[in-house]
């Protein structure tokens, strides 16, 4: 039996719930034995190999699978998302087209909460009862390290791949093969509470090229910040990841520092270098020095005039427009320092190594990533991964879109892809806390890689 550390991330618009399980999956030639049996000896795409081993024969690039099934019979594709109104109504619509012109293949769609998505997959698997279809995050590395997701190289083109931005494979990508395809992308950028910055005498920022730069951030940031002796009445600055990777690992980019080594198995001499200690002290400073953001998260602090300027991702602004519709803000570049840099990244569409209907679960996972892209991005609210979406909507050349596809584009970072992603995520938020409320960089970030080394190199 082989194992599978549970994964966790940031909630949306939550605080960080902290949560870890193991689970068994069936052994590799096991689950190729089923997979033979139940395609009369026509194999699926194999489990996940070692990086050591070469990937096996493929079909060629330019193949496609047929338009149904080859029996003719029924067949019905488990499918599951995170829970969400917006994107479980718009997901129903791909579903109710797919369905219509693949008659033969019906879709069994369930949601989730993003706090309980990862523990329902991992019990799933555990308990031999997959989803054929799924999505995935970050946390592809840890499942395709296990040999729970079906690799998909014989299925993508290589006209299909370059309609991607590069910065949109990082994370479906492990060892060399795709095991999931681009679902959208999500990016961040500051939101400034209007009448708060115009009473200041604040000029906005209105593209990259005058984003503002770490101390012009400060001084806007500080201006916004109101306090009434020792209590805070309005907070210049607020995250919605809070204290998170997501949030924080932008500020080492701008810098040009690193966290990890490009291999992804060191923190050493990364985490705790000059550079990166420089950065991280800068973001500390903003807590501890110029106290223009709160450790602790206020819910819904900028829309009710506690924060006045706010990070958060793009897939906040219909939340922000239909929650608070007479609230007046500005969206602005994220800060940069030496050089831009912007958090991407969103949930993609792997399929499971257990499928028993491979070229039905690709057919699917086709219909929704590349036929319906353009009509996916439209409904949800999230931004496009296809080079060809971007190109050919207006919407994303106006404002305030431009400026979060300008990021996409120009500044795209990602988490880094590793199989212990969780454990990396915890010891980072930890350290990134620990200096948040004043304990030295150096000291904190030091002992955060000792941890990390001994856990990536193991």
């Amino acid at each position: 039996m082989i194992a599978l550390l549970l994964e966790k991330e940031e909630i949306l618009m939550h605080r960080i719930e902290p949560f870890g399980r193991r689970w068994s999956l069936i052994s590799v030639g096991l689950i190729v034995a089923l997979l033979l049996v139940a395609c009369g000896g026509q194999a699926a795409a194999p489990p996940a190999q070692t990086g050591s081993q070469k990937e096996a024969a493929s079909t060629p690039a330019g193949a496609a699978p047929t338009a149904a099934p080859a029996s003719g019979q029924q067949v019905t594709l488990k499918f599951w998302m995170q829970q969400d109104n917006l994107l479980v109504s718009a997901m129903q619509d791909l579903i109710a087209s797919f369905e219509q012109a693949h008659p033969n293949i019906k879709i069994q769609l369930d949601s989730f909460p993003f706090n309980e998505y990862h523990q329902k997959v991992s019990t799933a698997f555990a308990g031999g009862e997959a989803p054929d279809v799924f999505w995935m995050d970050v946390r592809t590395a840890s499942f395709a390290q296990q040999g729970a997701l079906m690799p998909l190289d014989k299925y993508i083109t290589e006209e299909n791949r370059n309609d991607y931005l590069a910065s949109a494979w990082k994370e479906p990508t492990y060892q060399g093969k795709t095991y999931a395809v681009p679902m959208h992308q999500l990016t961040e950028a500051l939101y400034v509470n209007t009448e708060m910055a115009q009473a200041a005498g604040i000029d906005l920022p209105s593209s990259l090229d005058d984003a503002w730069t770490w101390d012009e951030f400060v001084d806007a940031a500080t201006k916004l910040t109101k306090r009434s002796g020792d209590q805070t009445e309005v907070w210049g600055f607020g995250v919605q990841r809070q204290l998170g990777d997501w949030s924080v690992l932008p500020v080492v980019y701008q810098h040009g520092g690193q966290v990890l080594s490009d291999d992804l198995t060191k923190a050493s001499s990364y985490l705790n270098s000059p550079t990166t200690v420089e950065a991280l002290t800068w973001y500390g400073d903003l807590f501890t020095k110029h106290k223009v953001i709160s450790v602790e998260p206020i819910p819904d602090g900028f829309p009710t005039g506690k924060i006045a300027i706010f990070q958060a991702p793009s897939s906040f602004r219909p939340v922000l427009d239909e929650k608070f519709p007479d609230f007046k803000y500005t969206v602005v570049p994220l800060f940069r320092d030496k050089q831009c840099s912007v958090m991407t990244g969103g949930w993609n569409v792997a399929i499971s190594s257990k499928t028993r209907h491979a070229e039905e679960a690709w057919l699917f996972t086709d219909w929704i990533t590349r036929e319906k892209h353009a009509e996916w991005v439209e409904k949800s609210g999230y931004l496009p991964a296809r080079k060809s979406v971007i190109e050919s909507s207006p919407k994303f050349k106006e404002y305030p879109w431009n400026i979060f596809m300008d990021e996409l584009q120009q500044c795209a970072a990602n988490r880094p892809p590793v199989p212990s992603y969780t454990f990396f995520y915890d010891t980072f938020q930890q350290a990134i806390t620990a200096i948040a409320i004043g304990q030295d960089p150096q000291t904190t970030l030091d002992a955060a890689a000792k941890k990390l080394d001994a856990e990536l190199g193991h």
